[in-house]
């Protein structure tokens, strides 16, 4: 069964730990986004999830594919990188990244989405695509 996420955000663990004051000043605005670097959608099937979107530093487009069967560990939650801080609600409002760890060409990769993010009420669907990833065995892992 196939499910599409709409207006998701994405960011390479690599983005969190290298952003900038204006990277965090705008997560902190209101109505502004949470911390991220690509936005889009993404894709889910039994055998990948996909990300197509932009860049949106340089409007490039964007395209990320990840086999279901290269992904090691999933977390729903804040974490060592993306911290409570990076976050304007301080995770008060159970508005929360979801961890994707995977392998890409023998290296350990892991990223963080936002899936159908909503800024005007804001809301994601994390929880419903943290659901799918485990109906397809993917192990959750701790912080």
């Amino acid at each position: 069964m196939k499910m599409e996420y709409r207006d998701s955000l994405l960011a390479f663990k690599e983005d969190i730990e290298h952003r900038g004051l204006l990277d965090w000043l705008e997560a902190h605005t209101s109505f502004l986004r949470p911390l991220h670097r690509y936005f889009g959608a993404i894709e889910i099937n039994s055998v990948n999830l996909t990300f197509l979107g932009t860049d949106v530093k340089n409007s490039n487009s964007f395209s990320l594919l990840i086999k279901i069967t290269s992904i090691i560990g999933i977390h729903l939650g804040y974490d060592h990188i993306f911290k409570r801080i990076e976050d304007r609600s301080l995770g008060i409002l159970h508005f929360v990244p979801l961890r994707i760890n995977f392998i890409s060409e023998g290296k350990e990769e892991s990223i963080y989405v936002f899936a159908n993010y909503s800024s005007l009420i804001r809301h994601s669907d994390n929880q419903k695509l943290f659901e799918a990833l485990v109906s397809y065995k993917v192990s959750v892992v701790p912080k």
